[in-house]
C-alpha cells in the first residue's frame, strides 16, 4: 500500500514536467553541408516550422512527440523526441533527387535545379539492347528525339537522328554529337565505354554551343577509373540476323502469264505463233523443273542472299588506381557479316582514359583512343542495289551460273549473283587517333580553371577494284562483263584541332547560390584527299603500277575551316526554390565574310520549384518534385559547306582562240556568288513541367515548344538566259511546333521490382516563308511541310469507254481499267475535263508523328526482363518505282501486284496489267499510291539470368550473367505488304532498300 501511494505521488509530481512544452534547437545537413528551406514539423500537429539560410531551426516539442523532417529531393526522416538538449539530422538524397547530377554544355548541373530541356540516357540502356550503332540503342528513349533506323547494311545501319523536327531544308539538320567534348561520329562510338548521355532539345541547355546547336546536341562522356583495386569485365554477344521484311515474287510462269496478260489488256499484237508458244512456255514451267537450257526459273533473290547472318561483339575493359592515378582502358572489337557475299563490316575501339592528381589543387585527364573500321562490299554495284536487283530481275533471263560454269547473261551481262560474288571489291579502312588532354585547377575553393586540348585525326583509304566475269546464256559465251577492269585507290585525311580555356566561380550564402562561367574555345579543320586509277591490267596483279600507263587518272583536292567562340553562363537559384539561368555565345566562323562571320546566340531560362512553397507543405508527404520551367533562346547553323559566298571556277571546259581556232582548256564559272549570306538561325520558345511522386516511384515530364527557323539559305530559280546557277540567299523561314510527355513509374515487391517508361511525342513542321517561290515538285511549300507529298486525289477506276469521254482525264492515254483522277481546281475558262499540276493537293508527311516508345523492365530475384516497344501512330510514305510497279525497269512482278484490274474485279488493288511502256499516268504520285506507314514494333527483348554469389565465388569471379536478346521481333502495321514502314525506299530505279534486321543474340558479362 505504501508502494503504491509512493508511485501515484511521483506520477502527480513529475506529469507536468512531461506534459511541458520546451523549445528544441537543431540542424539539418545532408553529405555536402546544411540545407534552408527543410519542412519541420510535429506529425498529428498543425506545429510547423522551417530551416533557415543556415539550416537551423527551433520548435516546440513535448516528450514524445514525432518530428518529421521533409525537404524536396530527399528521403523524409522521422525522429522521436525523448529529451535531447539539440538535434542534428541528416537527410538522405532520393534517388531523384538534387544530388543526382546531368551532363550539360561545358559543365554538371543538379537535375532538380535544371531549367532547360534536357533528357539523359543511362549507359546501362545503351548496352542492354546489344546492337551494332549508338544511335540506334538511343530508340524510344527519350521524347521530342526522332530516331529512324532506315537500312540494315552493315556498317551503315546506324539511325538518323533529329531533334524537335527539321532544322533546315539545305543545310545539315543532325544534331551536333560531342564526346567527352569533342565532335565525332556517334556510330563510331562504344557503347560499352559510355558513361552517360545528354541530350540538350532546348535553346536554354544549346545556346551555349551558338551557331552549332540549331538541330540539337548531344553530349557523351566516357567512362573513367575510380580509386580502388582492379576491376576487369568483360561483355560479349553472338547475334543471328534476319531481314525482318521481303517482298515476294512470282515464280516464271506466273510472270509469263502476267506478261501475256499484259500484252493483249494493252492490245499489243501478238500473232497465233507466238501466243501457242508463250502458252506452252507457261505449261512447262507449271509442270516441268528448269533444266537452265530450254527454261529457266531463276530464283535471284535465294541465289544472291544468304537467309541469315552473323555479328559479334566482344568488350573487355580495366579500371581502378589510387587517390592521385586513376586510369580507366577498354577494347572493343564488331564484326558484322551482310546477306550478300562479299559483304561485312568490322569495327575496333581501344581506348585509354586517365587521370592523375598532380596537386591538390590541380588533376590532369588524358584520353587516348584509336578507331578502325573497315568495310568491305562488291566492285559493282552497292549491296543495295544488288538485292533489289534479285528481286526484281526476271527469272527468265537465264541462270544464276549456267551449265557451263560461266555465270549466268542476266540483264546483257548484268548479274544480280555474279555481282555479289565476281565483281571484285570495295573496300573503306577508316582510322582515327585522338588525344584529348585536360587539366582542371581548383586554386581556391569554389573556383575552376580548365584547360583542354585535342586533336582527332581521320584517315580513310579506300581501294575499289573491278573484276570483269564471263557470261554465258544457253552454252554460248556471250562476253564478259563490264567490258574492262579498273582499279582506284583513295586516300582522304581531317585533321581536328580543338582548344579551349574556361573559368567557373560558384558561391553559396545563406539560400542564395550563384555560379558564373566563362569560356573562349577555337578549333579548326584541314582536309586533304588524293586518288590514282587505272585499267587493263595484266596477270590481275592489281596494283597501280601495273595497269595501263595510258589510261591512267589521278586527282585531289584540300580545304579548311575553323571557328572561334566565346560563351558565358550565369545560374542562379534561391533555397533551390526559384532558378534562372542566363548563357551566351558570340561566334565567328571562317566560312563566312569579315562582315558576318560573328553572331551572339543567347538564351534565358527560369524554373520555380512550386513543391518547395510553404502553402505545399500538406503534400510533401507524397509531392516530391513539382517544377515549372520556361525557356527562350536564339541558336544558328554554320554547317552550311565551306565558304558558300564565294564565286567558284570549275575546270574542264574549253574555249576556241586565235586565227586558228584552237580548242585550248580552261575555266569556268557555273554559278553566282552571294558574299552577305550568314549562318540560318532559329529562335526556341519552351514551356516544361516536372513532377515526381511517392519518393519518385511516379515520374512525369511534359514540355510544349515552338523552334522557328529564319534566314534559311535557299536557292531561288534564274532565268534560263542567266546560264549559271543560282547562289545561296539568307531568305526561307520555317516553324516546328510539337510536344513532349515522358512518365515513368517504378516498385519494388518483395523481390519482386518492376518499371514502366512511356515516351510520347509530336512535332508539326510548316514552311512559313519561301517569298512566294514554291518548288516545282511542291516539296517546298509555303503554309505545308518541308518534303511534305503533294498529288493528285484518285475517283477509283475507268469503268467503261463512255466513263473514259465523260471523266477529267490527266492524259490522253486514259482506258477503262486505269486510275481515274479527281478534278480539283476551278475557275473561269478552266477545262473540266483537264487535269493538271493545279489540281495536286497535299496528301501527307512523310516524317513520323505521335512517336512512342513503352519500356519495360522486371527484376526477381537472379531474373531481370526488359521489353521495348516503339513506334509510330503517323506516318505518309509514297511508293514508287519498282517498289510499286508491275514489271517497273524491265522487271518482275511482286505476289502483291497481282490483284489487278479486270471486268470481273473492278475493286482490284492495282490497275489494269500492261506492260510498262504503256501505264500511262496510272503510277504518278496520288493518294492511291500513299502508304500508312504508322506501325507499333516489339523492338527489343532480353531475358537475363545473374548466378548466385556462392557459385561465383567459388569460380573466383565477381559476377556472371547470361542472357537472351531480340530485336525487331515483331511488327503491327497496315505498310505494303513485304516492305518495313521504318525504312526508306529510294535508288534509281525507286524503291530500293536494304532491309533491318531482326537478330536473335546470346551474351554474357563477367566480372573479374
Amino acid at each position: 500500500m505504501r508502494r503504491l501511494l509512493f508511485i501515484l505521488l511521483f506520477l502527480v509530481v513529475t506529469a507536468p514536467i512531461y506534459a511541458q512544452t520546451v523549445t528544441l534547437k537543431g540542424s539539418v545537413s545532408d553529405e555536402g553541408g546544411k540545407l534552408p528551406g527543410v519542412s519541420v514539423g510535429v506529425s498529428g500537429s498543425s506545429v510547423k516550422t522551417a530551416t533557415d539560410g543556415n539550416g537551423n531551426f527551433s520548435i516546440p516539442v513535448k516528450r514524445n512527440d514525432v518530428l518529421t523532417f521533409t525537404y524536396v529531393g530527399y528521403q523524409s526522416q522521422n525522429v522521436t523526441y525523448t529529451g535531447q538538449a539539440s538535434l542534428q539530422v541528416v537527410l538522405k538524397a532520393s534517388s531523384v533527387g538534387l544530388e543526382e547530377t546531368v551532363v550539360v554544355g561545358y559543365a554538371v548541373q543538379k537535375k532538380a535545379t535544371l531549367t532547360g530541356a534536357v533528357s539523359s540516357i543511362s549507359a546501362e540502356t545503351l548496352t542492354k539492347r546489344s546492337v551494332a550503332s549508338l544511335s540506334t540503342a538511343m530508340q524510344g528513349t527519350m521524347p521530342g528525339v526522332t530516331i529512324q533506323q532506315t537500312s540494315g547494311q552493315p556498317g551503315a545501319d546506324g539511325s538518323t537522328i533529329r531533334i524537335r523536327g527539321i532544322g533546315s531544308i539545305n543545310s545539315n539538320t543532325t544534331p551536333l554529337v560531342l564526346v567527352d567534348g569533342i565532335e565525332m561520329d556517334i556510330n563510331q562510338v562504344d557503347a560499352n565505354m559510355v558513361e552517360s548521355m545528354s541530350v540538350l532539345k532546348d535553346a536554354a541547355s544549346a545556346s551555349i554551343y551558338g551557331s552549332r546547336a540549331s538541330n540539337g546536341v548531344i553530349l557523351i562522356t566516357t567512362k573513367r577509373g575510380k580509386a580502388g583495386s582492379i576491376n576487369t569485365t568483360y561483355s560479349g554477344y553472338s547475334t543471328i540476323q534476319t531481314p525482318t521484311n521481303m517482298p515476294e515474287v512470282v515464280p516464271a510462269w506466273q510472270y509469263l502469264q502476267a506478261e501475256l496478260n499484259a500484252w493483249d489488256n494493252a492490245g499489243v499484237s501478238v500473232s497465233p505463233s507466238q501466243r501457242e508458244q508463250q502458252l506452252k512456255l507457261i505449261e512447262d514451267q507449271k509442270n516441268l523443273m528448269p533444266d537452265n537450257w530450254n527454261r529457266y526459273d531463276t530464283d535471284w533473290k535465294e541465289e544472291t542472299m544468304k537467309d541469315n547472318s552473323v555479328m559479334q561483339s566482344h568488350n573487355l575493359s580495366m579500371s581502378g588506381g589510387t587517390e592521385k592515378l586513376r586510369f580507366f582502358g577498354s577494347g572493343s572489337y564488331l564484326k558484322q557479316d551482310g546477306l550478300i557475299p562479299n559483304n561485312d563490316y568490322s569495327r575496333l575501339n581501344i581506348q585509354l582514359n586517365t587521370d592523375l592528381k598532380v596537386l591538390p589543387w590541380m588533376n590532369v585527364g588524358l584520353i587516348s583512343s584509336l578507331r578502325e573500321s573497315n568495310t568491305k562490299a562488291p566492285g559493282l554495284g552497292t549491296p543495295k542495289s544488288i538485292i533489289n536487283k534479285s528481286l526484281y530481275m526476271l527469272p527468265t533471263l537465264s541462270a544464276a551460273r549456267e551449265l557451263d560454269g560461266n555465270w549466268g547473261y542476266g540483264k546483257n551481262g548484268d548479274n544480280p549473283v555474279a555481282l555479289a560474288n565476281a565483281s571484285g571489291y570495295d573496300k573503306d579502312k577508316v582510322s582515327e587517333v585522338l588525344l584529348n588532354g585536360t587539366v582542371t585547377m581548383t586554386p581556391m575553393k569554389g573556383m575552376e580553371v580548365v584547360g583542354q586540348y585535342s586533336r582527332r585525326g581521320v584517315t580513310t583509304r579506300g581501294t575499289k577494284l573491278i573484276t570483269p566475269y564471263t557470261t554465258s546464256l544457253k552454252g554460248q559465251v556471250m562476253g564478259i562483263y563490264p567490258a574492262e577492269d579498273n582499279l582506284r585507290e583513295d586516300w582522304q585525311e581531317t585533321i581536328r584541332n580543338f582548344y579551349r580555356a574556361q573559368g567557373s566561380y560558384e558561391r553559396t550564402e545563406g539560400g542564395h547560390y550563384g555560379k558564373l562561367l566563362v569560356g573562349f574555345q577555337a578549333e579548326d579543320n584541314n582536309y586533304s584527299s588524293f586518288y590514282g586509277a587505272k585499267k587493263v591490267f595484266e596477270l590481275d596483279r592489281y596494283y597501280l603500277d601495273n595497269g595501263d600507263g595510258s589510261t591512267a587518272t589521278s586527282g585531289g583536292g584540300a580545304n579548311g575551316w575553323s571557328m572561334m567562340s566565346g560563351y558565358a553562363r550565369l545560374n542562379y537559384t534561391f533555397s533551390d526554390k526559384y532558378l534562372l539561368e542566363v548563357n551566351g555565345r558570340y561566334d565567328g566562323s571562317s566560312r563566312f565574310t569579315s562582315n558576318n562571320r560573328w553572331g551572339f546566340f543567347p538564351s534565358v531560362s527560369s524554373g520555380w520549384v512550386i513543391s518547395k512553397e510553404s502553402f505545399m507543405e500538406p503534400t510533401r508527404s507524397y509531392l516530391d518534385m513539382l517544377k515549372v520551367r520556361v525557356s527562350y533562346g536564339l541558336l544558328g547553323n554554320q554547317n552550311i559547306g565551306n565558304y558558300p559566298y564565294t564565286a567558284t571556277i570549275n575546270p574542264g571546259y574549253g574555249y576556241y582562240l586565235g586565227d586558228n581556232k584552237e580548242l585550248v582548256p580552261g575555266v569556268a564559272q557555273t554559278a553566282l556568288s552571294n558574299s552577305n549570306i550568314s549562318w540560318e538561325k532559329s529562335k526556341q520558345f519552351d514551356v516544361g513541367l516536372d513532377v515526381g511522386l511517392w519518393n519518385d516511384k511516379l515520374t512525369l515530364t511534359a514540355d510544349y515548344y515552338v523552334k522557328t527557323v529564319y534566314d534559311m539559305l535557299m536557292k531561288f530559280p534564274l532565268p534560263y538566259y542567266a546560264g549559271m546557277q543560282p547562289a545561296f540567299t539568307n531568305a526561307g523561314d520555317m516553324e516546328n511546333k510539337g510536344w513532349e510527355l515522358s512518365i515513368g513509374h517504378r516498385n519494388k515487391v518483395n523481390d519482386f521490382t518492376y518499371g514502366v517508361t512511356l515516351t510520347l511525342n509530336d512535332n508539326r513542321n510548316k514552311i512559313t516563308n519561301l517569298n512566294g517561290l514554291n518548288s516545282q515538285d511542291k516539296t517546298m511549300v509555303e503554309g505545308y511541310p518541308n518534303q511534305g507529298i503533294w498529288g493528285y486525289l484518285n475517283d477509283g477506276y475507268y469503268a467503261d469507254w463512255d466513263d473514259v469521254a465523260n471523266s477529267p482525264k490527266l492524259g490522253s492515254a486514259a482506258r477503262p481499267g486505269f486510275v481515274k483522277y479527281k478534278k480539283v481546281y476551278q475557275g473561269e475558262n478552266v477545262d473540266p475535263k483537264l487535269i493538271d499540276t493545279r489540281d495536286m493537293v497535299y496528301l501527307g508527311d512523310p516524317f513520323p508523328h505521335y512517336e512512342f516508345g513503352l519500356n519495360l523492365n522486371a527484376g526477381w530475384k537472379n531474373f531481370d526482363l526488359t521489353a521495348f516497344i516503339q513506334g509510330v501512330g503517323e506516318r505518309a510514305m509514297f511508293m514508287s518505282g519498282v517498289g510499286l510497279k508491275p514489271f517497273a525497269a524491265g522487271g518482275n512482278l511482286f505476289t502483291h501486284q497481282l490483284d489487278s484490274w479486270t471486268p470481273e474485279n473492278t475493286n482490284a488493288s492495282y490497275p489494269l496489267l500492261v506492260p510498262e511502256a504503256n501505264t500511262g499516268d496510272n503510277y504518278v504520285r496520288s493518294d492511291k499510291w500513299v502508304r500508312d506507314a504508322s506501325y507499333a514494333r516489339l523492338k527489343n527483348v532480353v531475358l537475363g539470368y545473374t548466378f548466385p554469389k556462392a557459385l561465383t565465388q567459388k569460380l573466383k569471379l565477381g559476377s556472371l550473367r547470361m542472357y537472351l536478346s531480340g530485336q525487331n521481333l515483331f511488327t503491327l502495321s497496315n505498310f505494303e505488304k513485304g516492305y518495313d514502314p521504318e525504312v526508306t525506299y529510294d535508288g534509281s530505279v525507286g524503291g530500293e532498300f536494304y532491309p533491318i534486321m531482326q537478330t536473335y543474340t546470346f551474351g554474357l558479362d563477367l566480372k573479374f
